[in-house]
């Protein structure tokens, strides 16, 4: 059931707000077909994707194919529209603390979830699973027309039970207009585990379904 916004908690529509700047696709988005390039290990690796609306369909070797998916699958979830009252808006919130990231709230939801919120912006997304927990730390955003953001370069902190650092991943994302839809074009990461690992994967020639 949709919840108003008159007289709503002034956490549940300051994370209402942040939440509905980010750029999404629409429901109905039709998909896109581009050539894939995907850098692991010293090697690039070259195929094709097909995505039929929010689903990828890559064409390269086994052990390439999965990461890849994985990855454009994730872009992809993080656009699809779902109404805020259907997502977090769901869960009880409340205040925990003003400061220098700006305000932190507190969700009662299965992932016991924090999120600050800085200048109508997402900073800082913290979950907890079974097996750790994690926190996303989103430093730059891209504007898009309508003043809808996308994120551009952001922290990813994974924590085992105990709250010890196992690894951390930095990304740089790209994207650019194709016909009349935002679509992400390229993903950078370096990951620091116990070694240095940094793979690149890039859209090219997209072109959107008819």
């Amino acid at each position: 059931m949709a919840r108003p916004e008159i007289g709503v908690a002034p956490e549940w529509a300051l994370l209402k707000r942040a939440r509905e700047r980010i750029y999404t696709l629409p429901e109905d988005f039709p998909g896109f077909r581009a050539q894939v390039a995907f850098y692991r290990q010293g090697l690039w690796h070259f195929g094709r994707v097909a995505v039929e609306g929010f689903v990828p369909r890559v064409e390269l070797v086994e052990d390439v194919r999965r990461p890849v998916e994985r990855e454009l699958a994730s872009l992809l979830g993080h656009r699809r529209p779902v109404p805020f009252d259907q997502g977090e808006g769901r869960y009880p919130m409340h205040l925990v603390e003003e400061g220098p990231l700006g305000t932190g709230i507190a969700l009662e939801d299965p992932f016991h979830s924090r999120i600050w919120v800085r200048e109508g912006r997402l900073l800082v997304i913290e979950r907890h699973l079974p097996e750790g927990s994690f926190r996303i730390h989103l430093e730059a955003w891209r504007e898009v027309e309508g003043e809808k953001l996308l994120p551009h370069r952001f922290c990813l902190v994974h924590r085992d039970p105990g709250g010890r650092i196992l690894r951390v991943e930095r990304f740089r994302d790209e994207y650019g207009k194709v016909g009349p839809y935002w679509l992400p074009l390229e993903r950078e990461v370096v990951v620091e585990a116990e070694g240095l690992e940094v793979w690149v994967l890039r859209l090219e020639n997209p072109e959107v379904m008819a």
